[in-house]
């Protein structure tokens, strides 16, 4: 029979062959409370909600990380700066997650917040570049414990906006927030 060598050659002349599929795993974070800084007000608390696109990591190969952010101010950070006049908010975030069995052992997420009335913002991360341990077990993430933020407010009697630098710190509860990203990666 001769399929066999026809299906090779078909293969050939049409560019397709057999390979490592690169599929990509999601894996999340909970909710987790920040306390930001915000302009005349004690720190705040924000939300976060974190997620990576993850591409198959084989060991000791090169994978890649799409990392993902949405960012919810709460009713009350709303109130608060309506009351100093502020109706809007935009700018950008910056914070690190850590990865274990791949290199490097921290990535970053950080993009531009669109405007908002001070409900929630995604923020869209760069993608990056890790390589998988050489042998097999799973990749597992974690957000970090701080976010920086280059934030402008609008202030709404004179339509003019403020820059303002925010720091948010992890909130602190009993038991601790969970940072890690679910599931795991396995490397296969």
């Amino acid at each position: 029979m001769r399929i066999a060598p026809a299906v090779a050659a078909a293969l050939l002349v049409t560019g397709l062959t057999a390979g490592t599929a690169n599929a990509t795993i999601v894996t999340n974070t909970g909710m987790l409370t920040y306390n930001c800084t915000f302009p005349g007000v004690t720190p705040q608390p924000t939300t976060l909600v974190a997620h990576l696109d993850v591409t198959d990591p084989h060991p000791g190969q090169p994978f890649t990380v799409t990392p993902y952010a949405t960012v919810t101010y709460s009713a009350a950070v709303k109130a608060l700066l309506g009351a100093l006049g502020y109706d809007q908010v935009r700018g950008s975030i910056s914070t690190t997650f850590s990865v274990v069995n791949a290199t490097p052992p921290t990535g970053v997420l950080a993009g531009a917040l669109p405007a908002n009335p001070f409900t929630s913002g995604s923020v869209t991360g760069t993608p990056q570049v890790f390589t998988a341990d050489a042998v097999a077990g799973s990749v597992s993430f974690a957000m970090g414990t701080g976010i920086s933020e280059s934030l402008e407010f609008h202030k709404k009697a004179t339509g003019t906006w403020t820059a303002f630098a925010s720091t948010c710190t992890i909130k602190a509860t009993s038991p601790a927030q969970n940072r890690a990203f679910q599931p795991d990666v396995p490397i296969t």
